[in-house]
């Protein structure tokens, strides 16, 4: 998406570790902000149409900045939420910057989230929601664990972590996202990391093959016909004897030709036969 920006340009691939979280401080959730198509991209205009225009060129892609991520979430042109991806998730992002053991840039993807007016719950919400899938998503994709760790540059650094996480760690630069604004709406990463534990093991049922959907209704369909012929006989054989058929009902009866019972039931072609039999006699 952002093949002009600093760090694309400037940025090196790295052997992925886990995810982590940036919000933006800025009361702005439109991504047009801070992602543009470059300007030679084939599909530029359908890109402009989705996102919006930055009018004021102030974007990351044309702007020298010297920080770049993997992908931002935040609002499209007609107010939808979505993640737009702007680097490979294997590129070294420039991210949380450094700190004295070092810097997860080596190693963790990492995106940012457009804030808005902090008390905006849904829009927190639906940001949230967001991530945590995208989170899942990319653990699911290289295999992390989310309730996990890993040992890197002495430190024991969660799978999944925010800037502020890198910076106490010692593994990032000063600043408070994303506590700052989660915990408005009760939520930290433990939360997070919990929640996209949970969005992975909620498996979806897998599509079924033509020949299975076909077996599925060969067993099916005769059970459920049967079921539903069965339940109609119920009721039909409990209907009563409507008034004007009485008479020659009762006639019927006294002749032999059948016995009243269930009388307004179907007949079988074998009870047809021998009532017609009867009459006839």
């Amino acid at each position: 998406m952002q093949t002009q920006s600093t760090c694309y340009k400037g940025t090196r691939t790295m052997t992925i570790k886990g995810v982590l979280w940036h919000s933006t401080g800025a009361n702005n959730p439109n991504l047009k902000r801070y992602v543009q198509p470059s300007d030679n991209a084939k599909d530029r205009d359908q890109m402009l149409k989705l996102l919006g225009k930055n009018t004021n060129g102030n974007d990351w892609n044309h702007i020298y900045r010297e920080a770049g991520l993997n992908a931002w979430i935040g609002k499209l042109a007609d107010g939808t939420v979505t993640t737009v991806q702007t680097m490979p998730w294997n590129f070294r992002p420039w991210g949380c910057g450094s700190g004295k053991k070092g810097s997860c840039n080596t190693g963790w993807i990492q995106f940012e989230i457009c804030e808005s007016v902090l008390t905006d719950k849904a829009y927190f919400n639906a940001v949230y929601e967001e991530a945590v899938q995208l989170t899942a998503y990319l653990c699911s994709l290289y295999g992390l664990d989310p309730l996990g760790t890993v040992f890197y540059q002495g430190a024991k650094v969660p799978v999944i972590l925010c800037h502020q996480d890198s910076y106490k760690l010692g593994l990032g630069s000063n600043h408070g996202d994303v506590y700052t604004w989660f915990n408005l709406h009760g939520k930290d990463m433990d939360d997070v990391r919990r929640d996209v534990k949970a969005a992975m093991e909620r498996k979806e049922e897998p599509d079924m093959t033509e020949a299975q959907v076909k077996d599925m209704i060969s067993k099916l369909v005769p059970t459920m016909i049967s079921e539903a012929l069965a339940k109609e006989a119920k009721e039909r054989t409990g209907l009563p004897l409507p008034s004007w058929a009485k008479a020659e009902s009762a006639a019927a009866k006294a002749a032999g030709i059948y016995d009243e019972t269930r009388p307004q039931d179907y007949c079988t072609r074998l009870e047809a036969a021998i009532m017609a039999y009867r009459a006839r006699k």
